[in-house]
């Protein structure tokens, strides 16, 4: 089921991620455009799913470091 509803989020994702960019990117090939299609589309439904995950603090990370 879960599986499910994740392909179902990244072809939805995919298809408007397309839709917004397929004239910038004319120049690219099917199997380059396909491929950028997919990894955004990943990429979007990670986030879309995660939204709390935050990027780590450098400056606190470096002072746990020295």
């Amino acid at each position: 089921m879960l599986d499910k509803r994740k392909a179902e989020a990244i072809a939805a994702a995919r298809r408007e991620i397309a839709r917004r960019i397929a004239r910038f990117c004319t120049g690219l090939s099917v199997d380059e455009y396909n491929a950028l299609l997919d990894r955004m589309a990943q990429v979007q439904w990670k986030y879309d799913t995660l939204p709390n995950m935050a990027e780590p603090d450098v400056r606190k990370l470096r002072e746990l470091t020295e």
